[in-house]
């Protein structure tokens, strides 16, 4: 091939990547149901090369996948919206001075009071950003690396009231009627201290530092090759968190959590340059405790008016993901597709205060109050296992991958470079984020 043809085809794969302005996902380990960022095979499988790629990302989502099914609005991962516990909540927080907002509208006695009020709450996750990839070879397959992003964040959030799923006193409401009630709930929002609008937030994402061993069988058997690849390493909680304030808000990453990981990939080469792998791997996040909402009874913690230390034990995230890869299809073109499915055990919480002067959910006893009737165990324990499965998520990512390696074009240009240019699509899921992402990045070989 000559040098001309090889500068054309660079050129294009140059300016698909200026068109998009958006990314591949980088190899970060990241148990997020908002950001998945899925790791490539490639930087697992790297047969003695050491290389930076640098790389940015666009990811966005508008809707999320609910517990059971069907579809929900994101920040409902959290539970449904019912203004009547809102208000319940900030009445056991507030105490002997709170003053039902309804009754300051309509009246003590209205028939509004205590009724279940349902609103519908949808909003959207947008992100953007550049990682630092960085891989170095050592000895005997030993290697070592570490990637840190920077990002920026968007989310809002939009609520919009459901007359049919709420209680009989307010179905068939007038206009002014609902714009009423949406007073009444903002000026519930603005009394637990929450902010309405945008969140935006730009930072570092978690550091993520690596160790990787790696073996290769050539010819074994009638297979032209067999590469595993043992890899363990420790995320430090670098990213920003979730902000109180903001119920649309998301962590950048592990929100906070130590993690460590541990993966192996094993890649079968078929035949030249048809390769069949597997990832295997689970990610374990150490506790960690932080200043958080958390629900009195029934309304969903980023709602609640209580804010207290909770410590967080959170589930082992598992991961499999088969591929299968067609390499130098003409010209140093590669064709890869994967199957990820990601599983998050439940998260376990626990109210860290010493002699709180209002109990949370989890420290409620048969006998309380809430609204009229005196809770049994059997209440308590439904809503902590509500919440709790609240934690639990799965997806199923496919993965399309196309690249284009210099070096098996044989253009000889200066550290080797490939240029990829990956879709993430994630086609089904359970309590989990409808997060799409676009990339395009480049390795540099060294």
């Amino acid at each position: 091939m000559n040098i001309a043809r090889c500068n054309v085809k660079f050129f294009f794969v140059a300016t698909i990547c200026m068109v998009f302005q958006s990314v591949y996902v980088f190899t970060s380990h990241n148990a997020s149901r908002y950001f998945p960022f899925l790791e490539r095979p490639e930087e697992y499988v790297r047969r003695g090369r050491s290389h930076i790629s640098p790389s940015v990302f666009f990811s966005k989502a508008s809707t999320a996948f609910k517990r059971g099914g069907g579809n929900t609005g994101i920040p409902e991962l959290w539970g449904n919206y019912d203004l009547r516990d809102v208000i319940k909540s900030l009445e056991i927080v507030t105490g002997a001075g709170f003053t039902n907002p309804i009754v300051e509208e309509r009246g003590p006695n209205d028939e509004w009071i205590d009724k279940s009020i349902k609103y519908k709450v949808e909003g959207k996750v947008k992100a953007r950003g550049l990682i630092v990839n960085y891989r170095q070879e050592l000895f005997h397959g030993f290697s070592i690396g570490a990637s840190l992003p920077v990002m920026h964040v968007n989310t809002n959030d939009r609520f919009t009231f459901v007359q049919e799923d709420s209680a009989y006193e307010l179905q068939n409401l007038r206009d002014g009627e609902v714009l009423q009630l949406d007073r009444i709930r903002r000026k519930v929002h603005a009394d637990l201290g929450l902010k309405g609008g945008d969140w935006e937030q730009t930072g570092v994402g978690d550091l993520d530092v690596t160790i990787q061993y790696n073996k290769i069988w050539d010819h074994p058997w009638v297979l032209r090759s067999i590469d595993l690849s043992m890899m363990t390493g420790l995320v430090v909680p670098m990213g920003s968190n979730s902000d109180t304030r903001y119920p649309s808000s998301v962590s950048f990453m592990g929100n906070g959590h130590w993690t460590w990981y541990l993966d192996n990939v094993t890649e079968f080469e078929l035949k030249q340059d048809w390769k069949l792998g597997c990832m295997l791997g689970f990610m374990y996040q150490f506790d960690n405790t932080r200043q958080l909402r958390i629900p009195t009874y029934q309304e969903p913690a980023i709602f609640s008016a209580l804010l207290a230390d909770v410590d967080i034990d959170r589930g082992v995230t598992f991961k499999v993901s088969p591929y299968f890869c067609a390499q130098n299809l003409t010209d140093g073109v590669n064709f890869h597709l994967r199957y990820t499915y990601l599983r998050h055990n439940e998260d376990r919480w626990a109210d860290k205060r010493q002699n709180p002067t209002t109990d949370s959910y989890l420290q409620l006893s048969p006998g309380d109050v809430i609204f009229t009737d005196a809770l049994t165990q059997e209440d308590i324990s439904s809503n902590i296992s509500a919440k709790k499965s609240l934690t639990r998520w799965r997806s199923h990512y496919i993965t399309l991958q196309f690249s284009y390696d210099s070096k098996e074009a044989a253009c000889n240009w200066i550290l080797d470079p490939t240029i990829y240019l990956t879709y993430d699509y994630l086609m089904n899921g359970n309590g989990v984020c409808k997060t799409h992402q676009l990339a395009v990045g480049v390795e540099l070989h060294f």
